[in-house]
């Protein structure tokens, strides 16, 4: 893969990374809630999430499966809902959650395991990113050259933008906390990371419901694949 191709995509998908969207949302929920549990170690899990996420897309891509994703577009968007409702029930969980949980939670150590699973499953459930992985990779792949090595190639490459911009999002939103004196402001800090993944559920739902983003998707050619 050439150099300028590479220097390319990098510029391409930082601004991808650097756009707010669900998983950003998902990362600052995590960063906001005070102690262990919050912070740049409460967001490691789910950026991990995402990475992974990616991983699977790439793979897709890789080996044709998009193709089935567009030939049975109805699965996809079932799971596209289950995004929708698994981060407005942990949205409203959290807004219910009570000072006593919040205790509790900001004297325990980061959930890894939960983050892993929420970064996941806003990334897999996210309709934009079938755009990024139908439109935006394609044309950098040479269908003359070796296909499995340029898209693990682009694929370490998107978890080096994607960490680095979803880490810069949890670091502004570890340093507002702290700002915000977090022991004190700790019950307004839930409420806020609460409504951050509601919004991401909201972000989802206005998605799956104009579609057009994925509509224009499906229709794309898939010559270019290779």
């Amino acid at each position: 893969m050439a150099l300028e191709t590479i220097l390319l995509f990098l510029i391409t998908d930082m601004m991808f990374c650097l756009t707010p969207g669900p998983a950003t949302l998902v990362i600052v929920s995590h960063a906001l809630p005070h102690g262990p549990a919050g912070g740049i170690r409460g967001a490691f899990g789910p950026i991990v999430g995402v990475n992974f996420g990616n991983f699977i897309w790439y793979g897709l891509t890789a080996f044709g499966l998009i193709a089935l994703i567009q030939a049975v577009p109805t699965a996809y968007s079932i799971l596209r809902w289950i995004g929708v409702a698994y981060l407005a029930w942990m949205g409203f969980r959290m807004f219910h959650g009570g000072t006593s949980a919040l205790a509790r939670q900001s004297a325990r150590t980061a959930s890894f395991g939960k983050g892993f699973l929420t970064g996941l499953t806003v990334q897999m459930s996210n309709p934009k990113a079938l755009l990024f992985y139908s439109a935006v990779i394609p044309p950098f792949i040479d269908p003359d050259g070796q296909i499995l090595l340029q898209f693990t190639i682009l694929a370490g490459l998107t978890v080096i933008t994607e960490t680095t911009g979803l880490t810069f999002y949890a670091s502004l939103a570890s340093r507002a906390r702290k700002l915000g004196r977090a022991d004190q402001a700790q019950p307004l800090f839930q409420k806020i990371a609460a409504t951050v993944l509601i919004a991401a559920a909201l972000i989802l739902t206005w998605w799956n419901l104009t579609d057009s983003a994925v509509q224009s998707a499906f229709n794309l050619p898939q010559g270019n694949m290779g």
